[in-house]
């Protein structure tokens, strides 16, 4: 407002005139008072309003001359870095200096490029080091003024802490990368299908199941990939899953270009919308074409073994019925045989009964006769023959006893009366019988019985036949300059009873064959030695029934070793 003129200019005024000039002069500075009071009220107000506005978003205030480099930072942007609160005033240089080295290249071209007005808004984000020394992610918009020449010299804008939202956006980045990576590489087709049945995503499994490039499925819709009449079966599943129903295990199988069958199992959900983002169906198939082979291939081989089997159940039940009648023609065979056992063992015993009644009258007969107790034969040669007629008569007769003995045995019939016995008397008694036989045949005998040897739970009687029998063997089948030992001690729980020849010998199968009733190793053997073959089968029967055991331990050539282990009596 220009300024009064002086009174000098008003030289006709009046006092009257010069009270009322002043007094509109006092009014209107009094109005142009009210207007500066209404303008710095509005001015706070709006300086008030402009905080609170960036406050809101968390963003402080600048001001740039790029001619001059001098740069104005508001001291909510300085309380952002976690700086004073104050406002500072300092240069373009200074604040390059807390700039990340990597923002800085791209930070000065995103405003060089402003300046020169390539771009009608300046807004770039980058890091920026804070008073702790943390870098700390911002988001600078601003806008240039300038002049009639269109050169640039002003700048003002904001600037706000995006740190956190730096944070979500690597976190979303991170995680939607490792999404994709586990769809990439999951093992499964998966498709994502718009509202159109437009393929939006597909996986690197899906490509190569419907033989795509890498995408090349992208683009297409579900109908390119899979052929299908209108209204086919994945069309009716996909309208379903549009609707917000969860199809799980939907089996479908379609003929591929090259005319081979496929199975694939899908699963089918609706992702719902979100803000810009479309509905969507998510389809997640597994090929089970192999499966679906395998699973048929093992129904006829299942249907074939079954049929296999059956045939071979009737093979069975044919040969267990055949078995059934042989096992049956077996036992009636079996039962014959035992029949035929028996009656062999009772003719057996009844005809050595028969026998030795008869034999026993005419060995005592004949022993009259050659010991003359009568009278004199006349004839010195009938004496003679009367001698032959009692030791031949003494054969046969331990020859039927033998047999009446192994008779007893297979017919279960034979008694054992075991009791202590003093097997040194046994040994003594047994040796003495056999000692001038082994004389006359060149056979050295000698006898060894330890001091510990025990006495035996066994029949003395039989005990007494069983070493008779072994000793004779022994010396039988011994040439002439051989020996025979009878050993007797102790072993453990036991009494030990050995008989070792330095005779002909056996081999295992002649052991065996010896150890079976009337059975000679070797015929001729046996016509050159006499025998027979009932001696180590009683020998052996008597043992077990006596509860103990017999060896025998044989080399061809170089003799035969029987071992009789009997329970120690004490």
């Amino acid at each position: 407002m220009p300024r009064p003129a002086p009174a000098a200019d008003w030289p006709f005024e009046t006092p009257q005139e010069r009270i009322l000039r002043l007094e509109r002069r006092v009014a209107e500075l009094q109005a142009d008072q009210s207007r500066l009071t209404g303008t710095i009220d509005l001015l706070r107000d709006r300086e008030e309003l402009l905080s609170l506005a960036m406050r809101g978003p968390n963003e402080g205030l600048w001001d740039w001359n790029p001619i001059t480099k001098d740069l104005y930072l508001s001291a909510r942007l300085l309380s952002i870095l976690g700086f004073g609160s104050n406002e500072l005033r300092t240069t373009t240089h200074e604040w390059l200096k807390i700039v990340h080295p990597d923002d800085r290249g791209p930070y000065e071209r995103a405003v060089s490029g402003h300046l020169k007005g390539a771009t009608g808004h300046f807004e770039h984000a980058y890091r920026v080091a804070d008073h702790a020394g943390n870098w700390r992610w911002v988001l600078a918009r601003g806008l240039a003024l300038r002049g009639a020449d269109g050169r640039a010299y002003r700048m003002v804008g904001s600037i706000g802490d995006v740190t956190e939202l730096k944070r979500r956006e690597n976190d979303l980045r991170a995680s939607e990368a490792r999404f994709r990576s586990l769809v990439q590489t999951a093992g499964g087709i998966i498709l994502v299908l718009d509202a159109d049945g437009v393929v939006a995503e597909a996986n690197r499994e899906a490509e190569r199941a419907f033989a795509l490039p890498a995408g090349g499925a992208v683009g297409r819709t579900w109908r390119d990939l899979i052929p299908e009449q209108q209204g086919g079966p994945f069309a009716y599943q996909l309208v379903a899953a549009m609707t917000g129903m969860e199809i799980r295990n939907f089996e479908h199988a379609w003929s591929d270009r090259d005319g081979v069958e496929r199975v694939v199992l899908w699963n089918m959900n609706r992702m719902p919308e979100a803000e810009g983002v479309a509905s969507a169906i998510v389809c997640v198939g597994q090929d089970i074409t192999r499966r679906k082979r395998a699973e048929l291939a093992l129904r006829e081989a299942h249907d074939e073994l079954e049929a296999r089997v059956g045939a071979r159940t009737a093979e069975l039940s044919q040969e267990v019925q055949e078995r059934r009648r042989a096992e049956e023609a077996l036992l009636a065979a079996k039962e014959q045989a035992e029949l035929a056992n028996r009656a062999k063992s009772d003719f057996l015993a009844n005809m050595s009964h028969e026998l030795r009644t008869p034999l026993n009258a005419v060995i005592g007969f004949a022993s009259m006769i050659h010991r003359e107790l009568v009278g004199p034969v006349g004839t010195p040669r009938y004496a003679e023959y009367g001698g032959l007629i009692v030791a031949s008569g003494e054969h046969l007769l331990a020859v039927i006893n033998d047999i009446l003995d192994i008779a007893k045995v297979e017919a279960g019939k034979f008694e054992i009366y075991p009791q202590p016995v003093d097997a040194r008397d046994a040994v003594a008694s047994s040796v003495q019988l056999i000692r001038g036989r082994a004389g006359e045949s060149g056979v050295q005998l000698s006898v060894q019985v330890a001091e510990d040897t025990p006495p035996v739970l066994a029949d003395p009687v039989r005990l007494k036949q069983i070493l008779i029998n072994l000793l004779s063997n022994a010396v039988k089948f011994t040439p002439a300059g051989g020996r025979v030992e009878l050993r007797a001690r102790r072993d453990g729980d036991w009494g030990l009873i050995e008989v070792a020849d330095t005779g002909i010998g056996m081999s295992q199968e002649g052991i065996a064959v010896a150890l079976q009733p009337f059975g000679q190793v070797d015929s001729q053997l046996a016509r050159r030695h006499g025998g027979t073959g009932l001696g180590l089968p009683l020998a052996r029967s008597f043992v077990d029934l006596m509860r103990g055991t017999l060896s025998i331990d044989s080399v061809e050539g170089r003799g035969t070793t029987v071992r009789v282990r009997l329970p120690a009596a004490g």
